[in-house]
């Protein structure tokens, strides 16, 4: 978060527009990035302080004042975070104001905000793009996800199931990038199959968010049941290989589970579970994957795991999702925007792209005649 809100910071000194020109006898044009004025922001539950910072800092960096709703079940350390900024900035340049859906609501139909920016789910992301059409507002929207993560038959397998086990689990699946859709080639499927069910339940550390672990608690007790919903719901061509229920303890606790054998119109694969859940399904070649993994409504993020370089290029081009790794799967770094596409909204966080989405564009010009 620091890093991001340093590159913002600079990007704040480095405003670009097009070079002075005279397009028309006697007169000479240029172009003012300006800011938008004051944005509306709504964030969501799964990181609520690297949210935050991800809307704040281009908004603020870009010369506007912000009004931003945290989730209603994690505002503390946007508060918190909001009052040590107030030591530094201005009066009213970052608001934070708490509540629930009607706060949100209240925030996005606002007259005052010229924008509105949300990170939330898709039905969250339709909702405000509605109400902000009917004022004309600029929206950002950056929404669910359901990220294929590809291995073909020549990928370094313990490398690939690693990487995935972390990417999949982490946060407890709570993320909208999160490698949990994982498409196999047929030749190495079952011992990857094998690899991940291996991680789930031996590598895969579950506790307290405290504790040095990789999976905790999902966030609140709407999640735990949708998540346990989907595992009481896997089809019978269906194998969980790993995990499949909620732990016998105290908290909001999933198991890490790994579901294999599951098709591409079954549920588990169409919606995102927001959980630690990982499916497998099995592909031919490289055209049934490019199918399987474009054959989603969202359009965030993906992944292919191969050695060949023509093979990942390839992927990378046809993969219709805003954001691709190549053998590995969610670095995020703040040079890079993140975005998606289809469902999964539009608009870029992060980098120049998310800092200008903050801004707009004025033409200037002047008679060099008087």
């Amino acid at each position: 978060m620091i890093d991001q809100i340093r590159f913002f910071a600079g990007a704040a000194r480095n405003l670009e527009g097009k070079s002075a020109g005279e397009y028309m006898k006697g007169m000479t044009s240029f172009i003012r990035r300006e800011p938008v004025g004051v944005c509306g922001q709504v964030t969501p539950w799964n990181y609520p302080m690297m949210m935050a910072v991800w809307k704040w800092a281009p908004a603020i960096a870009a010369g506007n004042s912000v009004v931003l709703k945290p989730s209603d079940t994690t505002p503390a350390s946007t508060v918190f975070m909001a009052e040590i900024m107030g030591e530094f900035l201005p009066d009213g340049v970052i608001n934070v104001i708490c509540g629930e859906r009607e706060t949100g609501k209240a925030v996005v139909e606002h007259a005052t905000p010229a924008m509105v920016s949300i990170t939330g789910s898709v039905r969250a992301g339709m909702e405000v793009a509605g109400s902000a059409a009917k004022q004309l507002k600029r929206v950002h929207l950056e929404l669910g996800g359901k990220a294929p993560v590809v291995v073909f038959n020549d990928a370094d397998l313990e490398a690939a199931a690693a990487g995935i086990a972390i990417a999949g689990f982490f946060n407890s699946g709570q993320d909208c990038t999160a490698a949990t859709r994982v498409l196999v080639q047929e030749g190495v499927y079952e011992e990857m199959v094998k690899l991940l069910a291996n991680q789930a339940t031996n590598e895969i550390a579950v506790g307290m968010p405290n504790e040095d672990v990789l999976v905790g608690p999902v966030n609140n007790a709407a999640q735990f049941e949708r998540v346990k919903g989907f595992l009481a719901r896997v089809p019978s061509h269906a194998r969980v290989v790993a995990g499949g229920s909620a732990l016998d303890r105290a908290g909001y606790f999933i198991a890490p589970t790994v579901i294999a054998d599951l098709r591409q119109q079954d549920e588990h694969i169409q919606s995102e579970i927001f959980g630690p859940v990982i499916t497998i399904q099995k592909f031919k070649d490289e055209a049934e994957a490019i199918a399987l993994s474009n054959g989603v409504e969202y359009g965030l993020a993906s992944s292919v795991w191969t050695k060949d370089h023509g093979t990942a290029m390839r992927m990378a081009k046809a993969f219709d999702f805003g954001c691709v790794w190549i053998n590995t799967h969610i670095p995020i770094v703040a040079e890079m925007p993140h975005g998606g596409f289809k469902r999964s909204g539009y608009g870029k966080d992060l980098s120049a792209y998310g800092f200008e989405d903050y801004t707009r564009i004025k033409h200037v010009m002047t008679n060099l005649n008087g």
